[in-house]
């Protein structure tokens, strides 16, 4: 039986997200085109959904996506602004069909329609699940193959918009490209949000927007919300005494036995966040709530009949992240490294 997923209270504004999912196989399909094809979808999904991409990071063999997803109402929005979120996905001829059909039919099937179409916006597991077919269809049409492309379901971690949580979460996905020693600076590599962002792009400078003013608590420009990120990327290290250029990516280590290559973590006499964040940290994609205590409490308190425990839910602190509070609602025997 699969285990609930959590989401965001319902008397909750919105709902921040950490979403990945992995390649079946872990094979190494996205190359250019498939990433450029990828964050086509991506954005134009989330468009239709109502998501709001905060960053993201398209890997060889997975994906990562920090998104905001605001409480969906019961009752659709007028016809023009579902036209619009509609046409995102839909050829305009079909665009204008459905325009049509709505002016046209009785009230009572009119709004089962609009329903139809609400009913797949608004929320982040019908979003992951039309992204990842609709990407599938493409690959495996491309490539003349059949069958699941994706390895699981994709796993999803609910981030508290209250402390540091958005900030460290969404540094840790723009440096995947560092950590998998792809490049020395996140800003060099093109299929994520941060290099987008540098690059100038519109959708990827709104996305640090959001999340930045979320984090501040106060609206910013995007220019601002963009440079306030860039100072707090790198006083992850400045905080620790350490230079960012100083910082090495994993290497790879091959063992004499002549098993897989594993990746540990580049020898430094830094224990910092920096260092830590050139780390893979289970915590970020299977602590199931990151946040500050409080955040995860209220979360737990909220799930515990979902937890099935006849103890109340824990809360623990995120190894190597206590002087950024953060917590989680799940513990990790091995949290870094792994």
């Amino acid at each position: 039986m699969r285990t609930r997923r959590i989401k965001a209270p319902p008397e909750a504004s919105s709902g921040f997200y950490h979403c990945m999912s992995r390649v079946v196989d872990r094979r190494l399909i996205f190359k250019d085109a498939e990433r450029e094809h990828f964050s086509r979808l991506m954005r134009q999904y989330a468009r239709f959904c109502g998501i709001r991409i905060l960053t993201h990071c398209i890997m060889g063999n997975h994906f990562h996506l920090l998104v905001e997803v605001p409480q969906r109402s019961e009752n659709p929005p007028d016809d023009a602004i579902l036209l619009d979120r509609i046409s995102a996905i839909y050829k305009p001829a079909q665009v204008e069909a459905i325009r049509s059909r709505l002016s046209t039919l009785s009230a009572i099937d009119g709004n089962a329609l609009r329903q139809r179409f609400w009913r797949r916006m608004g929320d982040i597991s019908q979003y992951l699940k039309e992204l990842k077919q609709r990407f599938s269809q493409w690959h495996n049409l491309r490539e003349g193959r059949r069958g699941t492309l994706w390895e699981e379901r994709f796993r999803s971690v609910l981030i508290g918009a209250d402390g540091s949580a958005l900030s460290t979460i969404a540094a840790y996905i723009d440096l995947n490209p560092v950590r998998a020693g792809l490049v020395k600076t996140p800003s060099a590599y093109r299929w994520s949000g941060y290099g987008e962002a540098m690059a100038g792009r519109a959708e990827a400078l709104a996305g640090y927007q959001t999340l930045m003013s979320a984090t501040a608590g106060v609206t910013l420009t995007p220019s601002v919300a963009l440079n306030e990120y860039r100072h707090r990327l790198s006083s992850f290290a400045e905080r620790r005494g350490v230079s960012i250029p100083a910082l090495q990516p994993r290497k790879l280590h091959r063992p004499r036995d002549g098993k897989s290559a594993k990746r540990h973590p580049a020898p430094t006499s830094d224990s910092g966040i920096y260092r830590h964040l050139l780390c893979r940290i289970r915590y970020f994609s299977e602590g199931a709530v990151i946040g500050s205590r409080g955040f995860v409490e209220s979360i737990a308190l909220g799930h515990e009949r979902w937890s099935m425990r006849r103890r109340s839910p824990k809360v623990h602190a995120v190894s190597g992240f206590e002087w950024d509070s953060l917590f989680s609602l799940k513990a990790m025997r091995a949290p870094i490294g792994v």
